[in-house]
């Protein structure tokens, strides 16, 4: 078993699970995309099956320092790897107006989109939005108020920190590579 994950406690966790089966196992931290390189690191030149464990875990969106989640106030942050250099702070407090807006299109199908890219770029000029809860309220500001909840199963920031999350991590363009 290789297991590549761009979470070091993911790792760890696997590590500690089957550590009965460590003979057997190699954790690597990584990215799919890395793993033509990280097969030919172990030299190992044929696989019998993959399988993705694609977005987030329940202990990365319950930790606020991750900044995963708006349920509890944490930094922006959405990194898998907490060795990459940038986060969701770098995204909503640098990209423009068009940028932010084709993001949260293209990686939540946000409805309000343009709207939400709008009040980010407006409320960061007073001052940078650092916070979990600050992006939320943000969205939800945004938002028309007849659509906050009567129209949404799920909490209207959801899809921005879903699309946000995705850029951070570059998850399609990963997946796409290891795929090929």
């Amino acid at each position: 078993l290789v297991g590549i994950d761009r979470d070091q406690e993911s790792l760890e966790i696997a590590r500690e699970r089957l550590n009965e089966y460590a003979e057997y196992c190699h954790f690597m931290h990584g990215n799919f995309s890395e793993l033509d390189t990280i097969l030919e690191g172990l030299n190992i030149k044929r696989i019998d099956g993959i399988l993705f464990d694609l977005g987030v875990s329940s202990f990365q969106l319950d930790d606020p320092n991750r900044g995963f989640s708006f349920r509890n106030d944490g930094p922006l942050d959405m990194r898998l790897d907490r060795s990459s250099y940038i986060s969701a702070y770098d995204l909503v407090n640098n990209l423009n107006e068009e940028e932010i807006s084709s993001l949260l299109w293209s990686f939540g199908q946000e409805r309000w989109h343009n709207r939400i890219a709008h009040l980010l770029v407006e409320e960061r000029e007073k001052q940078p939005i650092a916070t979990t809860s600050q992006l939320a309220n943000i969205v939800m500001r945004a938002v028309p108020s007849r659509y906050r909840y009567r129209h949404y199963r799920i909490h209207p920031a959801t899809r921005t920190f879903q699309a946000m999350r995705i850029a951070v991590n570059r998850e399609l363009e990963t997946l796409e590579i290891a795929i090929n």
